[in-house]
C-alpha cells in the first residue's frame, strides 16, 4: 500500500516503474494465496471429531476450531491439523444444499463447544 501511495507522488519514471512492479508482486502473492484457500473441487467428510478436505491438489484433516466465520454465502474454515494450521474457504454455489447446511451445522458445533469451555 505504501508503494502504491509512493508511485502517485514521485516524479521519476524509475521510482514509478519500481512501485508498479512491487505492486503487481504482491498481487500475484495474494492472488496465489486466495486459490489456494478456495479450492474449487474436493470431497468433504465430516466424522464427530474430524474434519477431511480432499481434492486434486489439496489434503486437509483436522478439527475445525473456533476461528470458523460465516461471510455471506461461504464459511470460512479454520482447520487444526496435526502439525500446521489451515484455512478453507467454503462457497454456498459451490457445494449442495444438504452439505452445505451439514457444514453449517459441524461449524456452529465447533464454534459453540469452544465458547462453552471457556
Amino acid at each position: 500500500m505504501l508503494s502504491l501511495l509512493l508511485c502517485m507522488f514521485l516524479d521519476a519514471a524509475l521510482a514509478m516503474l519500481f512501485c508498479v512492479i512491487i505492486n503487481a508482486i504482491a498481487a500475484y502473492i495474494v492472488w496465489r494465496k486466495i486459490l489456494a484457500i478456495h479450492p474449487i473441487q474436493g470431497v468433504i467428510i465430516l466424522e464427530p471429531k474430524l474434519f477431511r478436505f480432499e481434492g486434486e491438489t489439496l489434503k486437509v484433516q483436522g478439527e475445525i476450531t473456533q476461528k470458523s466465520r460465516f461471510y455471506g454465502n461461504s464459511i470460512w474454515l479454520h482447520i487444526k491439523g496435526f502439525s500446521e494450521h489451515h484455512w478453507l474457504i467454503i462457497s454456498a454455489n459451490g457445494v449442495n444444499a444438504q452439505s452445505y447446511a451439514r457444514l453449517k451445522r459441524a461449524t456452529l458445533k465447533a464454534v459453540n463447544c469452544a465458547l462453552e469451555s471457556k
